[in-house]
Order: structure tokens, then sequence, then C-alpha cells
């Protein structure tokens, strides 16, 4: 599965899987139908922003990295995470986000570029697009070098805690969501692969806990590689998604991570 092209991981903060196709959303919806997806993999518990992403990035439950809130401590046994894993391969990474806590999945000098604004909670998803039109120019220009970058926006988890999961304002979110990550896809070359995902869903105005809404979440993989209109059949779960970018640049799996990469056999 292994790719000489750019990879791009797109996370929006708090979208449960049936929200993502209720939404006015056409460009996601196509990446479904060009890429290989499923609508039920799994998060960790507490299904909450930090300990999810800590889980996506360090590719280890919560019971071994250690994060259980929004606050970051590092973890007693060091744990090689993804962005060291691709640098260690050769590749350079960049963090474009708008929540500021996610700053510390990167070790110290493992970065090549980063774009932060503190910005989430900006109405209707202004500060998603703001990111979005920010980075989509740099992403995009054949003097920036970068191999592997994230892109998180925030807003959706917002707009669930202030007026509530699957309410108007969180579909329009994902909406907003849908135009930030097709502006970006815009800018990018044709030998780019695609993931799309989410941290975790919700439920009312709240989440983390293990109930369905709350740990459910989708993936999208697209890219020159991946055969269209495919349906991930094996349980998919977030701590697979980072051996699944690894071996799209066909770097070796840390041995400490308990995922899998997703190859074209899940399909």
């Amino acid at each position: 599965m292994a790719t000489t092209g750019k990879v791009v991981l797109f996370l929006v903060d708090g979208m449960r899987p049936d929200a993502m196709m209720q939404a006015e959303a056409p460009f996601l919806h196509g990446l479904v139908e060009r890429g290989a997806s499923t609508l039920e993999c799994k998060t960790v518990v507490p299904s909450s922003t930090l300990p999810c992403h800590t889980s996506l990035f360090l590719g280890v439950e919560p019971t071994r990295h250690g994060i259980v809130t929004n606050t970051w401590s590092p973890p007693v046994r060091p744990i090689p995470g993804l962005i060291e894993t691709l640098q260690q391969g050769g590749k350079k990474s960049v963090f474009c986000y708008n929540w500021e806590p996610l700053r510390d999945l990167a070790r110290p000098e493992a970065l090549h570029a980063a774009f932060f604004l503190n910005n989430f909670e900006v109405p209707e998803g202004a500060g998603d697009v703001a990111l979005a039109h920010l980075v989509a120019p740099w992403l995009g220009s054949a003097t920036s070098e970068w191999d592997f970058a994230f892109v998180y926006l925030g807003f959706t988890d917002t707009a669930g805690h202030q007026s509530g999961w699957m309410s108007e304002p969180y579909l329009r979110a994902i909406g907003v969501a849908d135009r930030c990550i097709a502006h970006i896809c815009a800018h990018l070359p044709s030998d780019c692969h695609i993931l799309v995902t989410a941290d975790h869903g919700g439920h009312d105005k709240t989440h983390g806990t293990d109930r369905h809404d709350d740990v459910t979440t989708p993936l999208v993989i697209s890219g020159p590689s991946v055969p269209a209109g495919h349906t991930i059949t094996r349980p998919a779960r977030i701590t697979d998604i980072a051996p699944t970018i690894t071996a799209l640049f066909d770097i070796p799996v840390p041995a400490a991570w308990i995922g899998a990469p997703v190859t074209f056999s899940d399909l």
C-alpha cells in the first residue's frame, strides 16, 4: 500500500458518521464514493478530545498513554508517536489546527511546519474557514516542503455542545467543515491520499462515555491507490489510523502501537 505522494489527515472534531451522511456535505460524500470507508470506526474511552487524539497519534489506549482528560501530561513510559515515526522515516510533517492543546501531540523539533489559530469557537465555523484559507495556499505551493499534513477543524464539536448533536446548527457546522476540506483539497496535488475521521461522536450536548453515539466515528480513505466505492469490512479503530498512514509511506509500525494498517484486503 506504499505511496510516494503526500498524505493529509483531516479530523473534524465531534463528527458522528450518521451526521456526516445526513449533513449537506457533498465533498465528503464524494470522498466516500471515490474511496474506501466505514461508518463504524471506534474511538477510545473516555471519548473526549485529547484522550482520543493522543490514542490516534501514539497508537495506544488511554490506559497506556495516561491521558484521560483534556489536560496533557507526558506518558511515564515514552511511546513513539506518529510524527516522530514519520520524521525517522525521512518524512516532513505539518500541523494545522485551531485547538491549542493539540500542540503536545508532536514532540519538540519533530514538525517541519505548524499553523495555529485559536478560533475553534468562533460562531458559524468562521474559525475553521479562516484556518482552511490560511493553510491551503501553503500546502498547495510548489515550494512548500511536506509529506504529511494533519488538519484539525474544531467548530463541529463546539456546535454540538452549544446546540446538541444532530441539531440543525451542528449539521450546518459539518457543512462548513466539508467546504473547508474541499477548499484545501483543491490546492493539493493529484497523487495525494486523503483520510477523514473524527476523534469522537456525541449525544445530547455532551460526549465522553462508552455509548455508541459517543464512540462511533467515520473513517474515509481516498487516493490514487484506493479502490473506489468500497466499504472497510473489518473492525476499524482510531488506533489503526497511524499505522495506516505509516503504511502509505512504507514505514514500519512501532512495536508499541496496538493497531494495524487498513489495507485493501480489508475492503
